[in-house]
């Protein structure tokens, strides 16, 4: 057995959940962010006498942070390792929560959220993959989803803190008590987060000393020490481009495509949703306290279909539950939209969105990281989230001029349930792994042993395995 399939076979040990909850833990800074300026616009908008226009840039100086991050400083991870990234991630969050407390005005604030943004693009992209190479075949759905779900839980805990907080001390409490949160996780990650096996396996300088680690790593997961690293596994120079060439190369360019373009739409849409929802609705009904609600349940929802995601996925292959995720969310937009123009609209709608898009979110963090070889693995993640949060920035401005240009609400939503169709729709042409042992460049990009029961969808290639296991 190989060395990545003695990792994905066998149980998940207590070593090993620990690292999947510690990784868990950062993107908590995700989700906590986007409430927390979102409740503190009004305090400090006010405060400083910003224009609508500062107030756009407040909000997308963090997504435009998260794109550095992701297309610069994740494919570091392929080259430096995934923990060090890690870390420099979670410390530029930490960083950029602290100087955003001590913000004098707009210009130090979005310099901290830009900041941030770098952080948590990295930090989303270094940490998912680490969750997927310390995860066996059967829990990597479980588990990625209790990693999306950390968003999810990071807002909802915004908002908790946020009632009692800004009231009692002010706006800019919400960063300072995000700053102490960071700094514990900060903490956490340096004294509990190790580096990825795969990763270890891949370097050409100091091997002896890899081997060491990669047996140490083992015996604290119950698994055979191996006697050699493993060959055809090692990666040359590697840069975020150089990254970027293999993720394009002829072999695997078209699930790279595929899966890019899905995410890009699944991104663009919601944010489109997080940001538009409350305002089409408060329009659409003239409740402002209505469009708050459903604002609010967001968060909620998506940390629900994580979780839901997560139990499904020990029983249904990744692939399958991803694309029923995206059409549950879709029918709950086309949904929403028909009954904005009815002005009645059920609180399970966008409670029914919010729930298929988190567990939506999930399968995707588990199909980009176990569709490539570890050599790349941080590299198509980052690149791929880091063109979904350019999506997610032109979500939003699009949905602007559409509006400007007399689309109602309801329009709006029924052209995104359309979006989420196709983005559907591209994962269908994903495959079955082909079998590990016999395709080694399979082999490295798999979740598990081919004679798994459960495979997961296309890792290395499309078009040359056969359609087995979904």
């Amino acid at each position: 057995m190989d060395l990545e399939s003695s990792i994905r076979t066998g149980r998940m040990t207590v070593f090993q959940t620990v690292t999947v909850l510690i990784c868990m833990l950062t993107i908590i800074s995700d989700g906590y962010d986007i409430l927390a300026v979102a409740l503190a616009i009004p305090y400090f908008a006010e405060e400083w006498g910003l224009q609508p226009a500062d107030i756009g840039y407040v909000i997308s100086a963090s997504t435009a942070g998260m794109v550095v991050g992701a297309l610069v400083l994740a494919p570091l991870g392929d080259r430096f390792g995934r923990r060090l990234m890690g870390l420099v991630g979670q410390g530029l969050v930490t960083v950029g929560m602290f100087l955003a407390w001590l913000a004098p005005g707009l210009e130090t604030l979005l310099g901290a959220r830009f900041i941030t943004g770098i952080g948590i693009g990295a930090v989303t992209a270094v940490m998912g993959v680490i969750v997927a190479e310390f995860s066996t075949t059967k829990w990597l759905g479980f588990n990625m989803a209790l990693y999306s779900a950390g968003t999810g839980l990071g807002g909802f805990l915004s908002g908790v803190i946020a009632v009692s907080a800004i009231p009692a001390f002010g706006w800019k409490s919400m960063f300072l008590i995000g700053t102490v949160i960071n700094v514990v996780i900060l903490l956490m990650c340096i004294l509990g987060l190790p580096e990825s096996v795969q990763f270890l396996s891949t370097r050409t300088k100091g091997r002896s000393r890899s081997l060491e680690r990669i047996n140490t790593l083992l015996s604290r997961m119950g698994r055979e020490p191996i006697a050699d690293l493993p060959v055809g596994n090692r990666p040359g120079k590697t840069s975020p481009l150089s990254g970027l060439r293999e993720l394009v190369s002829r072999k695997i360019l078209m699930v790279t495509i595929l899966l890019a373009a899905s995410f890009c739409l699944m991104m663009g849409w919601f944010y489109f949703n997080l940001g538009w929802t409350p305002q089409l609705i408060t329009t659409a009904t003239s409740d402002p306290e209505l469009g708050t609600l459903f604002g609010t349940l967001a968060p909620l929802g998506g940390m629900i279909g994580g979780l839901l995601y997560g139990a499904i996925s020990l029983k249904v292959a990744n692939k399958t539950l991803t694309i029923v995720s995206l059409a549950v969310t879709g029918f709950g937009a086309g949904l929403l939209g028909y009954f904005l123009s009815t002005q009645d609209i059920p609180l399970y709608i966008p409670l029914t969105m919010a729930i298929g898009f988190g567990a939506a979110l999930g399968g995707m963090y588990s199909l980009i990281p176990e569709s490539y070889p570890a050599r790349v693995r941080a590299s198509a993640f980052g690149w791929i989230s880091g063109f979904g949060r350019i999506a997610a920035t032109v979500g939003p401005i699009l949905a602007g001029y559409l509006v400007e240009g007399g689309w109602t609400g309801s329009m709006l939503f029924l052209g995104s349930a359309v979006i989420l169709a196709v983005s559907a729709a591209l994962l269908l042409p994903l495959r079955p792994q082909a079998d590990s042992r016999t395709d080694p460049e399979v082999r490295t990009a798999g979740v598990g042993d081919a004679a798994h029961p459960r495979q997961s969808p296309s890792l290395a290639e499309t078009g040359t395995a056969s359609d087995r296991g979904n």
